[in-house]
């Protein structure tokens, strides 16, 4: 009858399952996990798991979904203290956003986000949304902007050793220089996120 272990161990079990690539099994466990929180009235667990939905919707290309689970998230996790599971929900919705091009809508939510981890000192969570804005103003023709973001998020990033995040950047660096017709600037960046990629 503890409802706060069954609904932090269906969410254990999304997550293993995510990342075995079983993403029906996955759903699944992270709605039961959402209905335990909720029927036990842990706020910030149910929040957590509407994101989890979300990310799953999301990496399942069904974008009507994942905005509506991230919703709820956003929604349910305003009314509790958990700042930073607030903000990456935030956050993660941007980057739903961002990846259908909805560049405007994005760099609000990634502002958001942003305010909210500055406000806690949680400083990977502002290396994130440095590098999405970053990716905001790549894809919307300020190259300078673009840059600028980017590389503060990638300097917070590589002293968490935090590489996955810094070859999505550095490719969005790539994009830029090609852009500007600097091939040999563009080649650097690609083969500095391959590398990583590779050693990571």
């Amino acid at each position: 009858d503890n409802k706060y272990y069954l609904s932090q161990g269906y969410f254990q079990k999304g997550s293993t399952n995510r990342l075995l690539g079983n993403l029906d099994a996955a759903l699944e466990a992270f709605i039961k996990s959402s209905e335990v929180a909720k029927n036990g009235n842990l706020v910030s667990h149910e929040g957590s798991a509407y994101s989890a939905i979300a990310d799953i919707y999301t990496v399942s290309n069904n974008h009507k979904n994942a905005m509506l689970y991230y919703h709820k998230a956003i929604s349910t996790l305003r009314k509790s203290k958990d700042t930073v599971a607030l903000a990456s929900s935030i956050l993660n919705a941007g980057d739903a956003l961002l990846n259908n091009k909805n560049y405007d809508s994005a760099f609000l939510y990634f502002t958001e986000s942003k305010k909210i981890f500055e406000r806690v000192q949680y400083l990977t969570g502002k290396a994130y949304c440095l590098g999405n804005i970053g990716m905001v103003y790549a894809n919307t023709g300020q190259p300078t902007l673009a840059e600028k973001n980017i590389n503060e998020a990638i300097i917070i990033l590589e002293k968490s050793e935090d590489y996955y995040p810094i070859c999505v950047y550095l490719i969005s660096m790539c994009d830029i220089y090609l852009q500007k017709g600097d091939q040999q600037t563009a080649m650097n960046y690609a083969k500095r996120s391959l590398q990583l990629a590779e050693k990571y």
